[in-house]
């Protein structure tokens, strides 16, 4: 199982950057991840807060 961060979550879910979405999409696709409480709230509080993502939609 590989740990994974924010920012992996991010891209997966962004797709904002080409490079890094493709590769945060490999890892997440290929092996088990492990997402922590603490990073699940950094992801909503990034999306919501600098990505003005509703807080429904996420």
């Amino acid at each position: 199982m590989i740990r994974v961060d924010a920012n992996v979550i991010l891209r997966y879910l962004l797709g904002d950057h080409p490079e890094h979405s493709e590769q945060a999409a490999e890892i997440i696709d290929r092996f088990s991840v492990f997402v922590s409480g603490e990073v699940l709230c950094e992801v909503v509080y990034v999306l919501s807060g600098v990505y003005s993502v509703d807080r429904a939609v996420i």
